[in-house]
């Protein structure tokens, strides 16, 4: 897997390859990204990158790295953001 800073993680979660940072925390598996061990975005069975909002303005704040190491420079790779209470209560995932 490679490894590389956040920024290179969200990137290789757009384009469908595995990376993690380099101290493991923000990961990619090509579909799915994680903060630390939870999902915060995947992508849909049309190949969308959708992301979770875990942060503080959803009322789903995990943690400060999460919020801003993590979904942040995600913002500028994925297609969609969702609230994460829509996702864990619905079977559409866009």
């Amino acid at each position: 897997m490679q490894r590389t800073n956040n920024e290179g993680v969200a990137k290789a979660w757009r384009s469908n390859k595995q990376a993690q940072s380099s101290n493991g925390n923000f990961s990619t598996n090509g579909k799915e990204l994680y903060s630390y061990n939870k999902m915060i975005g995947y992508t849909s069975e049309e190949g969308q990158k959708v992301l979770l909002d875990y942060t503080s303005r959803t009322g789903h704040f995990i943690s400060m790295t999460t919020s801003t190491k993590h979904i942040s420079p995600s913002l500028r790779y994925c297609d969609h953001v969702i609230n994460p209470t829509h996702f864990q209560n619905t079977d559409k995932r866009f």
